[in-house]
């Protein structure tokens, strides 16, 4: 079994809370850590945007449901579904 590390972004997109989850190991990390944080933030809503919709109008079970069609196959970096109460 291989433990990989990670640096987790939380962000909350349409009053729902995510999880950007980046592999420490991903070639892409260094850039993500030079961009402002806002940005990055605004990248992850515009992708929850584009992929799932509007998930304040979805169950939980849904929104699961879609992130792990996301999710399939990753290696680098996933959305997660955040705290939410």
């Amino acid at each position: 079994m291989t433990n990989f590390t990670y640096t987790d972004y939380p962000f909350t997109a349409d009053g729902v809370n995510f999880v950007s989850r980046i592999a420490d190991h991903s070639p892409f990390l260094g850039a993500i850590k030079r961009l402002p944080a806002e940005e990055f933030i605004a990248l992850n809503i515009s992708a929850i945007t584009e992929l799932l919709g509007r998930p304040s109008l979805m169950t939980t079970a849904e929104i699961l449901s879609e992130l792990e069609r996301v999710n399939e196959g990753a290696t680098h970096s996933w959305i997660l579904l955040g705290a939410n109460e």
